[in-house]
């Protein structure tokens, strides 16, 4: 809020208290300026002290020798009880010492002797009043200000958009004390304005939202808009106006409606409104600049908020793209996997008319035994690659109680067919009793998959990659659960290590990787609370330290996007 200009200043509006014990001097002082100020007079301090509690004034003058309580001790208690008041001291008596003492304990402003001129008097109080309203102002900026930061720092603190919108319009109406307010956007330039939240959330607000603006509908409207203009719409003028401000006008029965807008980057993205639908004061111009203000700290949190909106969903397509392409790679292993046992199932089916009414215990033992366990094996291959596929299907996967040493189990079993054909052996090794972590458990699978195929991929015929899964922290009470991924390859260069997670980053050749596993693989253990390490040298292979805190299921996870 800018201070008023001097020249513009009504001094009337501040009151202006003369207290002597000589009420010919208050006649005179009321008769000599009761055109330029409103006059309050007492007779003693204490009748000062009691108009001051009931009636707050600008500036204090005081005679000194009063009966009772002396004018520098009266103009003390003064500024104990109002310290803003200016305070003159008005007297022919005061000595030297007295007055520098009140003025050095900054019980005076300014000190006048007895007799007074009347121009003298006249400026003084003025300059008085001007300094009384320049620090008014003063202290009303600074407590607007601290009400804009706190507003600025709640609402960007919420990164999810609907929430945003309602948090943002409940700090209107607690904070700021205003009856109603609502918040219009539109998706492009091309879409029109619409409601997306309104406070009070009643029956008013589910009408507004069926209300549009849109070039022919609204064009003045939104062309002050779109110049960046705010807009007081008054209710008085609502047969004036266009059909949808009409009629928004009509639906929240206000007096006034003030309209700021939403100033994005690259357009205007939408608007602010408040409004007196209760029949309060009219909205003011502190109240108008606060919600200015908020405004464009509001525009800052809504297009913060669509940028990790936008993220989550290229996030989500990322994801789909690398879990489709590690799907594609195993297709070709899966057939392989599941044509080996179907060997085994074709043989027992075709042998089991003969054997029908015969009593042969190796077949009806061994082989019925074997051909159960390839069927479980096929089970097994076709839930995993389901689960697999099934990742990304929907926004918001919930969590649950997840054995790491079984996820690993599962993806070997599911490479089994790659690291054949790569001429690697992988050796799992499961050390002691692994406390079960919170998880989604579909994308663990999937890092734990991408990790191994990384460390196959490295590594060159005859090789060796090592997967070891253990407790993380001290042994008799582990915080978490750690995965290592570790091959004897070519390594890692230094260079690179710093930029292995990033996406698309890959040292592999184009049609054996995307430069997306690694990135995806962070992202969702940095969703789970855990991280990945990696330590590695040229010619010396690399280790993946995958670490997961141990910790409750949460009711509702939504953490992990997919």
């Amino acid at each position: 809020m800018r201070p008023k200009p001097t020249r513009l200043l009504d001094h009337r509006e501040y009151p202006v208290l003369y207290v002597d014990d000589e009420k010919e001097n208050l006649r005179v002082f009321e008769m000599t300026f009761r055109r330029d100020f409103t006059i309050l007079t007492a007779e003693s301090a204490k009748e000062g002290l009691e108009l001051l509690s009931q009636h707050p004034v600008a500036v204090v003058l005081s005679g000194q020798k009063m009966p009772g309580i002396e004018g520098v001790e009266f103009l003390r208690r003064v500024r104990e009880l109002d310290s803003r008041a200016l305070r003159i001291l008005v007297t022919a008596y005061a000595d030297a010492k007295t007055l520098g003492q009140a003025i050095n304990d900054g019980n005076i402003y300014r000190y006048l002797a007895k007799p007074w001129e009347p121009d003298d008097m006249r400026l003084t109080i003025q300059r008085a009043i001007e300094s009384y309203a320049l620090e008014a102002e003063r202290a009303t900026l600074l407590e607007e200000l601290m009400v804009l930061n706190r507003l600025s720092r709640t609402i960007h603190r919420e990164l999810d958009r609907e929430r945003l919108y309602d948090t943002l319009l409940r700090a209107l109406r607690d904070e700021l004390d205003f009856d109603g307010c609502s918040l219009l956007l539109a998706e492009s330039d091309s879409r029109p304005l619409r409601f997306v939240a309104c406070e009070p959330n009643d029956d008013v607000a589910a009408h507004l939202k069926k209300i549009e603006f849109d070039p022919s509908t609204a064009p003045i409207f939104l062309d002050q808009l779109n110049k960046g203009d705010s807009q007081m719409l008054v209710g008085d003028d609502a047969g004036e106006l266009e059909k949808p401000v009409r009629a928004w006008l009509t639906e929240v029965s206000a007096e006034e409606i003030f309209v700021v807008p939403l100033v994005g980057k690259e357009r205007i993205i939408g608007a602010l409104a408040v409004d007196n639908r209760r029949g309060g004061s009219r909205l003011g111009i502190d109240g108008r600049m606060l919600v200015e203000g908020l405004a464009i700290q509001a525009v800052i949190a809504i297009e913060n908020a669509q940028l990790v909106d936008d993220l989550r969903r290229s996030r989500a397509a990322v994801l789909r793209v690398d879990r489709l392409g590690t799907l594609g790679t195993l297709a070709a292993g899966l057939a392989h996997e599941i044509n080996n046992p179907l060997v085994a199932l074709n043989t027992f089916l075709s042998l089991a008319p003969e054997k029908r009414d015969t009593d042969d215990p190796s077949f009806w033992g061994e082989y019925h035994e074997l051909a159960c366990g390839e069927l479980d094996r096929i089970r097994g291959l076709v839930e995993s690659m389901s689960r697999l596929g099934r990742g990304g299907a929907s926004p918001v996967l919930k969590q649950e109680v997840v054995d790491l040493g079984d996820i690993a189990r599962q993806v070997v079993r599911l490479l089994h067919r790659e690291t054949e054909h790569a001429g690697v052996r992988v050796d799992l090794r499961i050390a002691g009793p692994i406390p079960a972590v919170a998880a989604v458990r579909d994308q663990i699978h999937q890092v734990v998959l991408n990790l191994t195929l990384n460390a196959i991929q490295a590594s060159q015929d005859g090789d060796r990659v090592e997967i070891c899964v253990e407790s993380d922290g001290p042994l008799d009470e582990p915080t978490g659960v750690r995965i290592r991924f570790q091959d004897v390859g070519e390594g890692i260069s230094e260079e690179n290590l710093e930029r292995i997670f990033d996406p698309f980053f890959t040292t592999k050749d184009p049609d054996k990787g995307t430069g997306l596993g690694l990135m995806i693989s962070h992202q969702i253990i940095a969703d789970h609370g855990g991280s990945i390490e990696v330590e590695s040298r040229p010619g010396e292979g690399a280790t993946f330290h995958v670490r997961l805190r141990i910790g409750s299921l949460e009711s509702e996870s939504d953490t992990n996007h997919a």
